[in-house]
């Protein structure tokens, strides 16, 4: 397993996740759909490559349509990417299938299927643009009765959000996500299994839109939890095992196990990475560089998203939400009633749902509050000056 910070792996360089796996490709096979909700650096985009690669490895007649929707502003770019993404003999067929139909412009029909030089697609954007959205039932329509006739073919979304805000919050670009959307639940009802994932919580994202999630209906939640210490353990070893380091000792590994604040994928490798850089043979030496180099570069990495989702609240949101922070970060897994008692007439309920939806806390099965991760209390009660 080779240690790969940032872009999405799969195949032999994806480890554990088993049990969610299991489930996702039991999902796919019946064709069921899933949302991966986890906070960033979870391994959401890794877990999506890794299903279409399993699905793909188990029968050669399987098709993945994999996307990465984060390079697209609107709807032509949507299903240009769609079309571009399709094996060779798919897209034949998909073109014919849209010129036979007679419903549609063959000029639109060439707009998602042809590719034009940067002149001709600067000109031209806006006028297929147009067209796309005009003949929107029609198209969504066609291309849903295709995917039913197509039952091996699966469609991968990778930061569906990030394409939501790169539209923005236009009353017209609303119009247009909501017309994605419709388009995604048809596809989904007409047997197109798909996997979806964002590093925004994509449910949060629509409320903020004033977007019905019933659109999201026919999607079934998987959660990606950090991994367990055996496998951090295990995880370890195999990237040591990797790169034939005779200097590292099981020393080493336990201390950056003790060290980091929570088993990601990301920290993990990360802070190995860091390691392995500075040759640590010692757990003196491991401790000296995580707190001199890794652990300012993780909270820089990591905690700014946890700023810019603050100023959602305002007035006496913000005052809830700080005071509701400050008491779990005091005492965890807190219960509902002692949280109520202890913030007393700051309390706001509402707030903290938002606070649960934007993956500053969680809530557990045993109805107790705590931080979704210990990096984000961490930073909390630095930027509080909180005293346990």
């Amino acid at each position: 397993m080779k240690n790969i910070l940032g872009p999405p792996v799969f195949g032999e360089n994806f480890k554990y996740r088993d049990k969610n796996l299991r489930k996702a490709l039991r999902l796919l096979r019946n064709r069921n759909s899933f949302l991966i909700l986890g906070i960033r650096r979870t391994g959401k985009s890794s877990f999506l490559r890794q299903s279409a690669y399993l699905l793909r490895k188990e029968n050669s007649d399987h098709i993945c349509i994999e996307l990465d929707c984060q390079t697209f502003n609107n709807l032509l770019d949507f299903y240009k990417g769609l079309y571009n993404e399709m094996p060779k003999g798919l897209k034949t067929k998909f073109k014919k299938f849209l010129s036979d139909s007679k419903q549609l412009p063959k000029k639109l029909i060439d707009g998602i299927t042809d590719i034009f030089d940067s002149i001709e697609v600067l000109d031209s954007k806006i006028d297929f643009q147009d067209k796309l959205m005009n003949y929107s039932k029609p198209f969504e329509d066609l291309v849903t009765t295709f995917f039913k006739d197509n039952p091996n073919v699966f469609l991968f979304l990778d930061e569906l959000p990030f394409f939501f805000k790169n539209l923005g919050d236009d009353p017209k670009n609303v119009v247009e996500i909501s017309q994605i959307l419709t388009n995604l639940r048809s596809w989904r009802h007409a047997g197109l299994a798909m996997g979806i994932t964002g590093s925004l919580n994509l449910h949060q994202q629509l409320e903020h839109l004033g977007i019905s999630r019933k659109l999201l209906a026919g999607l079934n939640t998987l959660e990606l939890d950090p991994l367990t210490y055996t496998e951090s353990k295990a995880f370890i070893e195999e990237l040591v095992a990797e790169d034939k380091y005779k200097w590292w000792t099981p020393e080493v590994t336990e201390k950056i196990l003790d060290l980091i604040p929570d088993y990601i994928p990301y920290f993990l490798q990360y802070t190995y990475n860091d390691i392995a850089v500075n040759e640590c043979r010692t757990a003196n030496e491991v401790e000296e560089v995580y707190h001199n180099e890794t652990m300012s570069g993780l909270f820089k990495d990591f905690t700014y998203q946890f700023d810019e989702r603050l100023k959602i609240f305002e007035g006496e949101r913000l005052e809830s939400a700080m005071l509701i922070l400050d008491t779990i970060a005091l005492q965890e897994d807190i219960k509902l009633k002692e949280l109520q008692d202890k913030v007393a007439a700051s309390f706001n309920y509402e707030t903290l749902m938002k606070l649960i939806d934007y993956e500053f806390i969680k809530l557990s099965g045993l109805q107790e509050y705590s931080y979704s991760l210990q990096i984000i209390k961490n930073w909390w009660i630095t930027k509080r000056g909180l005293i346990k």
